[in-house]
């Protein structure tokens, strides 16, 4: 059973509430519930809204369970370190995601792993017989960097596409969710 599963039903059934229940609360289906529930889709913003007060959870928290339930222990690891490495340093010229204003992680790995290869942006794109354009976005954090586009990078640059999913998280979510994902996974 999915982490997330356990403690929501393990908090519903404290309150004396069925999944049924909650759904009705929050206003949606039961079934849409419970497919959020099982990860077979992701919790909409508004769902979470109304959920969140329900379980008496922090927003911080529920995001661990996600975190945990979609990945591996070693990626929330990697992923951790590589926060706490960026947040103890002091890169001023580094690029930076608007929404939280801190070096991109992806971005700065990949563009040193280009460096170390004496490899452009521009080469690597036609290494991989993808779109610049499109590659420069999902680099900088402006789109998301999708399954077939880390396969290729992992290819092309001889990375572990685990390492790839690391930084891309790592630069989604703060330090303290990381850390309470990685507690549920030990």
């Amino acid at each position: 059973m999915k982490k997330i599963a356990e403690k929501i039903d393990f908090i519903l059934k404290n309150k004396e509430l069925s999944r049924s229940n909650a759904s009705s609360i929050i206003g949606c289906s039961r079934n849409s519930l419970n497919q959020m529930i099982r990860t077979k889709r992701p919790f909409s913003d508004k769902i979470k809204e109304k959920l969140l007060p329900i379980l008496e959870v922090s927003r911080e928290e529920f995001e661990s369970w996600i975190i945990a339930d979609k990945y591996d222990k070693k990626i929330i690891e990697k992923a951790l370190e590589s926060a706490k490495w960026i947040a103890s340093s002091h890169l001023a010229d580094a690029p930076r995601n608007d929404d939280k204003n801190k070096p991109l992680i992806l971005t700065q790995n990949i563009d040193k792993i280009l460096k170390e290869k004496t490899l452009s942006r521009t080469a690597l794109s036609k290494i991989i017989k993808h779109s610049q354009s499109s590659l420069n976005c999902a680099i900088t954090g402006k789109e998301p960097l999708s399954k077939n586009l880390m396969k290729k990078l992992s290819t092309a640059l001889e990375i572990p596409e685990k390492d790839l999913q690391a930084w891309v998280l790592a630069d989604k979510y703060p330090i303290k969710i990381l850390e309470l994902a990685l507690k549920i996974t030990n």
